[in-house]
């Protein structure tokens, strides 16, 4: 049988780390994708790559970028293009998260959130839909939080305003690249545990207990929506917000 997503080219990124992004390469590349992994870290992205690769049997590549840099996402695309294929697939996972709270929150800190968080997320799906109109199919996840419905519980307002941003971003592009063939879906994340959690143990563990399902995601629960999302099973969705958080954003 040939595999689903056998094909298409898939751009996924910040997708080295061991959280969502390296679930979802994997996902992808399991079901016939052939992948171009994105990282800011060289070593751990071209290792990533190779490991998936190995298992794969359509190509996985590692391109090193960091996605707030046009110039460095214009040439990564084009050497993208030239050794995969055009980009089918587009899963805007890579995001950075500085807290703080707003009495002393660094402005610099604020403009590279946002930067990385939601307008590296735009450029990269303009970067992206002329071709998938072209070809009159395309599919976008863009990975957002529940920090953008509870306003960052006075630790990440930035992060949680971008991702509030990328959700309304999502559904304008929806809007404009459905008649093309174009859909454009947001998987919002709970606590997804990664090192990030680990660092912050005192924190998220407690959390524990405010979530009905009385655990923390796994990052491949969320890189399994987004394979639905970008699966033929999901053909009629476009524009929604599917949250991933074990009912935890429910919490009083």
């Amino acid at each position: 049988m040939t595999a689903p997503l056998a094909g298409r080219v898939a751009l996924v990124t910040g997708a080295a780390g061991d959280g969502i992004g390296q679930a979802a390469d994997r996902r992808l590349a399991g079901l016939g994708a052939s992948v171009a992994l994105n990282d800011i870290h060289e070593r751990r992205c071209k290792a990533v790559a190779a490991d998936i690769g190995a298992g794969s049997e359509a190509p996985v590549g590692p391109y090193v970028f960091d996605i707030a840099d046009r110039a460095a996402v214009d040439d990564a695309l084009s050497a993208a293009t030239a050794e995969l294929g055009p980009i089918d697939i587009l899963v805007n996972n890579a995001a950075i998260n500085v807290q703080g709270s707003i009495f002393d929150y660094d402005p610099d800190d604020f403009q590279r959130v946002i930067a990385v968080d939601l307008t590296a997320c735009w450029y990269l799906m303009r970067a992206v839909v002329p071709g998938m109109r072209d070809r009159g199919w395309g599919n976008i996840v863009n990975v957002t939080s529940v920090a953008a419905y509870i306003g960052g519980r006075g630790h990440e307002g930035p992060y949680g305003a971008a991702k509030a941003a990328l959700h309304d971003l999502t559904r304008s592009v929806a809007i404009e690249g459905g008649p093309h063939g174009i859909r454009c879906n947001a998987v919002a994340p709970g606590i997804v545990h990664s090192k990030f959690v680990d660092k912050y143990r005192e924190r998220f563990e407690p959390e524990i207990e405010n979530t009905p399902l009385r655990r923390h995601a796994d990052p491949v629960d969320v890189a399994n929506v987004i394979a639905f999302l970008v699966s033929e099973d999901a053909r009629h969705i476009t524009g929604e917000v599917v949250t991933v958080s074990g009912g935890w954003y429910l919490r009083p």
